[in-house]
């Protein structure tokens, strides 16, 4: 027999998730700030781990592919973005990216997303856009080889920017939630650094004048320790 209540709860969830995935996506578009950040990061964070020049490397929430640009000009072969706005999509194709189509939580196993087949992750201003960030973070353990690293790159909360307040900003938590929650999915952190600067968007104060944000992120650097068992 049909269980109804089960079914409308199933497909309240999918119509919640679209909802997430659908209204609130947008392209991020051509920064040459973003630019300078990552290729700073993949110089600071990524250079020094010499990963082999055909590990199997993901790009979650990839944007315009920066990081893409960066791997592929060190001679990097196996590189895939992942993102669902149209825009970067796009633009990553005409650099001749392979790019994924998918929800950055939800890496499919029938597209070759199976266990333990990922070298690196790289998660820059990504997970903070995750709904269900411990979700993401166990998929994350899922495909990374044991002994794999991801770097991630987050917003602190409460900067001058208000990031809590980015349109599909959903996990903008603090240093010890973050640490806490790599902890209880497998990972063990390498590095867990502040990066602060001040930042000039276009904003004027009565004088005329450009003020200036300071902004803050987490820049963190993690292994996988130990696979989960979800069975």
């Amino acid at each position: 027999m049909l269980d109804a209540a089960q079914t409308i709860d199933t497909l309240k969830l999918r119509f919640y998730n679209d909802w997430l995935y659908n209204a609130h996506i947008y392209d991020e578009g051509e920064s040459g700030f973003h630019k300078e950040v990552t290729t700073k990061m993949v110089k600071d964070y990524v250079d020094p781990l010499e990963l082999p020049k055909d590990a199997k490397i993901l790009d979650l929430g990839c944007g315009p592919g920066y990081f893409l640009d960066e791997m592929k000009e060190r001679g990097y072969t196996n590189l895939t973005g992942v993102t669902l706005s149209p825009g970067d999509i796009k633009l990553c194709e005409s650099k001749g990216h392979k790019i994924s189509k998918y929800d950055l939580s939800f890496l499919p196993v029938q597209d070759g997303y199976i266990d333990e087949s990922v070298d690196f992750i790289f998660l820059r201003h990504a997970l903070e856009h995750s709904p269900y960030p411990i979700f993401s973070l166990v998929e994350y353990n899922r495909i990374l080889k044991q002994g794999g690293k991801m770097y991630i790159e987050l917003p602190q909360p409460d900067c001058d920017r208000r990031h809590e307040w980015n349109l599909n900003h959903y996990s903008i938590l603090g240093a010890s939630q973050w640490a806490a929650l790599l902890q209880r999915t497998g990972f063990t952190i390498d590095k867990f650094n502040n990066f602060e600067f001040d930042l000039k968007l276009g904003r004027v104060d009565d004088k005329g004048e450009l003020i200036s944000e300071r902004e803050k992120y987490y820049c963190i650097l993690v292994t996988k320790a130990r696979p989960l068992d979800l069975k």
